[in-house]
């Protein structure tokens, strides 16, 4: 993993409501409506941390159809992150 993914991982897994967003996710998938009705957090606030989460690869998301309506649902990707600090030098070793 280079700087660039590491720092963008530890941005994405600093805020408190993307920690609770991804506990939710991990336990089962959700749209962002019952995200939003779980959390009692707005849809845009979910939908820009759920943007947050999925540019960090944390969260992945698929289109499902339910009758004539497309739903997108949410569901937390498998990850290990650990970080300690040899793996601090590495990232800087040229």
């Amino acid at each position: 993993m280079n700087l660039e993914k590491v720092v963008k991982l530890c941005d994405a897994l600093s805020h408190p409501l993307r920690l609770e967003i991804l506990y939710i996710l991990s336990e089962k998938p959700m749209n962002i409506y019952e995200l939003s009705k779980t959390l009692k957090v707005s849809r845009p606030v979910i939908y820009a941390h759920l943007k947050k989460l999925e540019a960090s690869n944390l969260v992945e998301s698929e289109v499902i159809l339910e009758g004539n309506r497309a739903k997108r649902i949410y569901k937390a990707k498998e990850f290990s992150f650990y970080i300690d600090n040899e793996k601090i030098k590495e990232l800087f070793k040229h």
